[in-house]
């Protein structure tokens, strides 16, 4: 073991794994799903380092009899949502096979508590994976390996020495040298977003912010040293062309790793688009092997199942308490937020995820801002549509449609379970999931909506977008050609809607055959819905475009004018920290003003824009 990681496991024996005192605890059947296989899938809290209480899912056979278990380490930030649906694959293959398979979130990370910005963050993740085994291990299972998907191998490699007796380890697309990859995830950033124009002691990456001491932890880990024991079977699933990397020959040769090529790791950590892809048949290979590494024999489990735990304190001393639910006819995942003294008929918020993401919102933003919310005795709801996240078995070659009567029925559905009248409902989504929140308050009701960077201006217009990335999907020339015909037609079709009196621009949109942002908040309004719309530069240049500075000019004298804010900077994604606080206050601002309280108004630097 290298000095760093020698330093990092002197953190990690600091960082204590007590029990975790839930506000329920539930039986060993408590809401389990069984899929047509037989496999069972419970969603539960674990208990985590330092008080901090850790969101897992396991997948186990329906009898409960199990031959070992795997724990499943998922990589960091962006790539933990690109690879959310694989993991969970993988995790139901496992199951298949007889195992009880743990996917889990690092303090911190996802949907566990904690922050990702904490100076401590590396030993947290660490701490967060010697739980993870150590739950598996009072489940009553002694034999276990563990599985590492890119920043998630690197970091289980690095917490081996806490691990206690391994059968096998699984080092999947691996990071081996933190260093590397630190460089790698702030040059993104600039390239992708933009320079971090903050003057503070950390550091955006595409989908997260790092301190600045976690940040030179993790440039500290090293795979190339990794030296397991010597009962400890590895597999190095490595992408072709990084075989013969000096980094990759020594880690091979000093851990004894057997080696697996897989092949479009690209498409499945970091596709370029909102359109992702499961490599099932390396998930399958991988699965494989690690059943080969156990023998026959099972033993009966018994884990302990907890649905609702404390994820964070108020500055004033509330707790926040956060509890694990499946609503609606489709069984969709659901985690709710409130303080302990909320009541089930508080105000509530619900987020919309966006295009194929899960429930976590950009950069956790759906989380945080749930927790800020929740200090303002406001419920919150974030959920995983069906073929999203943890809502349905993950398909072979799967591709979620975005706006599918599937997905509308979902939301009314969800949004049907919800012991609240319109009048104490608000929703918040970016793009997708924007267009969600508005086609759900057009038909339920809602007191307000806040819709972020929405392209998608007509409520009317549910067919399903066709995308390039859609069609890159394909991998078909055919498909290519055709497309660049029909987006050349759609062009032409575009510069010429300039010409097209408004009114009759108008009626089209609320037809559902043009993007007329009017339309769409027109609708809103008179539904009596406060709306507040805030848009990034592309954004604002598509609003533009469909003449939505005339739309919201005509609604301004309205009872209930939307309110457009122009963000100026940042990116679509909110991928840019400056933008994602501004979207966080903007966020809170709207929740109280739609509630009645007004003890956080939006700032007036906030308020610039039309409208407001």
């Amino acid at each position: 073991m290298n000095k760093s990681m020698a330093n990092m496991t002197s953190v990690m024996s600091a960082l204590h794994v007590p029990h975790l005192t839930p506000l329920e605890t539930t039986p060993r059947h408590f809401r389990h799903r069984q899929t047509p296989t037989g496999i069972r899938t419970i969603d539960t809290w674990i208990p985590g380092p330092g008080d901090r209480a850790l969101f897992a899912s396991i997948h186990l056979p329906s009898d409960a009899a199990v031959r070992g278990a795997v724990v499943i380490c998922p990589p960091l930030a962006k790539e933990h949502i690109s690879a959310y649906r694989g993991l969970r694959q993988l995790a139901q293959e496992l199951a298949e096979h007889g195992f009880l398979a743990l996917r889990f979130d690092y303090a911190g990370q996802g949907d566990s508590s904690g922050c990702q910005d904490d100076p401590l963050a590396v030993a947290q993740w660490q701490a967060s994976v010697a739980a993870a085994v150590a739950y598996a291990r009072r489940a009553g299972i002694e034999s276990i390996a563990v599985t590492g998907l890119r920043a998630g191998a690197l970091i289980a490699a690095a917490a081996v020495d806490t691990l206690g007796d391994l059968r096998a380890m699984v080092l999947w697309d691996p990071v081996i040298s933190g260093r590397s990859y630190v460089r790698e995830l702030t040059s993104l950033y600039r390239v992708s977003v933009d320079d971090d124009p903050h003057h503070d002691d950390c550091t955006s990456i595409v989908g997260g912010v790092l301190d600045s001491a976690a940040v030179k932890d993790l440039s500290g880990l090293d795979l190339s040293t990794f030296d397991p024991d010597s009962s400890t079977k590895v597999l190095a699933a490595i992408r072709p062309e990084f075989a013969a990397s000096p980094r990759t020959v020594r880690m091979l040769e000093r851990s004894g790793a057997e080696r697996m090529f897989v092949e479009r790791q690209n498409q499945f950590v970091s596709p370029s688009s909102f359109v992702l892809s499961v490599p099932t048949h390396d998930i399958k290979q991988i699965s494989s092997w690690v059943s080969r590494q156990f023998g026959e024999d099972k033993t009966f489990v018994d884990p302990e199942i907890t649905s609702a735990a404390h994820v964070s304190t108020t500055d004033d001393g509330e707790e926040v308490w956060e509890t694990l639910e499946r609503r609606s006819t489709g069984s969709l995942f659901a985690i709710s937020t409130a303080s302990r003294t909320t009541t089930s008929h508080a105000a509530t918020a619900v987020f919309h995820s966006t295009a194929n993401e899960h429930r976590i919102g950009p950069a956790r933003l759906w989380v945080e801002s749930a927790r800020t919310l929740a200090a303002h005795g406001i419920r919150s709801v974030r959920f995983d549509r069906m073929g999203t996240g943890d809502s349905g078995t993950v398909l072979t070659d799967e591709n979620t449609p975005i706006v599918s009567p599937e997905a509308r029925r979902n939301v009314l559905d969800l949004i049907d379970t919800l012991d609240v009248p319109p009048s104490r409902r608000m929703h918040i989504g970016m793009c997708s999931g924007a267009w969600m929140g508005a086609y759900v308050a057009s038909q339920r009701g809602a007191r307000s909506v806040v819709l972020l960077n929405i392209v998608n201006w007509s409520i009317n217009n549910r067919r399903p977008p066709v995308k390039k990335a859609h069609v890159d999907a394909m991998e078909s020339d055919v498909a290519n050609r055709i497309f660049v015909v029909a987006r050349t037609i759609r062009n032409a079709g575009r510069r010429a809607q300039r010409y097209v009196p408004y009114p009759v621009w108008l009626g089209l949109g609320f037809l559902g055959l043009v993007n007329a942002p009017e339309s769409m908040l027109r609708t809103l309004t008179r539904r009596g819905t406060k709306t507040a719309v805030s848009l990034a530069p592309e954004d604002e240049a598509w609003f533009e475009a469909n003449r939505g500075r005339q739309g919201v000019t005509r609604l301004s004298s309205s009872k209930n004018p939307p309110h457009v804010l122009f963000s100026g900077s940042g990116d679509h994604n909110l991928f840019h920290r400056s933008s994602r606080e501004r979207v966080g206050r903007l966020i809170v601002a709207s929740a109280l003003d739609a509630f009645g309280d007004r003890r956080r108004a939006v700032s007036k630097h906030d308020k610039e824009g039309i409208g407001a």
